[in-house]
């Protein structure tokens, strides 16, 4: 009965050394799926991360495109309105608000974008401004 007895507890023992084992492994397999579960997913960040980055540089771009053309524009509004004050042609004190309004936005523009083409406009803004003046002091306003 010895025997029997030492034998089973060798098998027990071994039994139970096997299946601990058996858990380690089984828990360090784990580990390495989670592991390489981890890695995909923050590579799948750096993609998504890297794909953000992108968008938000073309939207950048889109909207420096967007104020320059608005700045163009304001330049044309107010090459075309010194065009027609040449032409004698009377503006109300609302289109003068107007244009002055259009100068400002375009004067901040080139001051914040010093490589935007900018001759164009500066006798004429002044001689705008100038006659505004006049017309200002002797209320004389379409």
């Amino acid at each position: 009965m010895g025997i029997v007895t030492g034998i089973a507890s060798i098998l027990v023992g071994g039994g139970l050394f096997a299946f601990v084992q058996f858990l380690i492994n089984r828990h360090d397999s784990r580990n390495d799926k989670n592991k390489e579960i981890l890695k995909a997913i923050s590579d799948l960040d750096a993609k998504v991360e890297e794909r953000f980055k992108s968008l938000d540089e073309k939207i950048d771009l889109v909207d420096a495109k967007g104020d320059e053309r608005n700045a163009v524009s304001s330049r044309v509004r107010i090459l075309r309105f010194a065009d027609e004050m040449q032409e004698d042609r009377k503006h109300s004190k609302d289109s003068w608000d107007q244009c002055l309004s259009d100068v400002t936005e375009y004067e901040r523009y080139c001051e914040d974008h010093p490589k935007f083409k900018n001759g164009q406009t500066a006798a004429t803004v002044s001689y705008i401004k100038r006659i505004y003046e006049e017309r200002l002091e002797k209320h004389d306003f379409a």
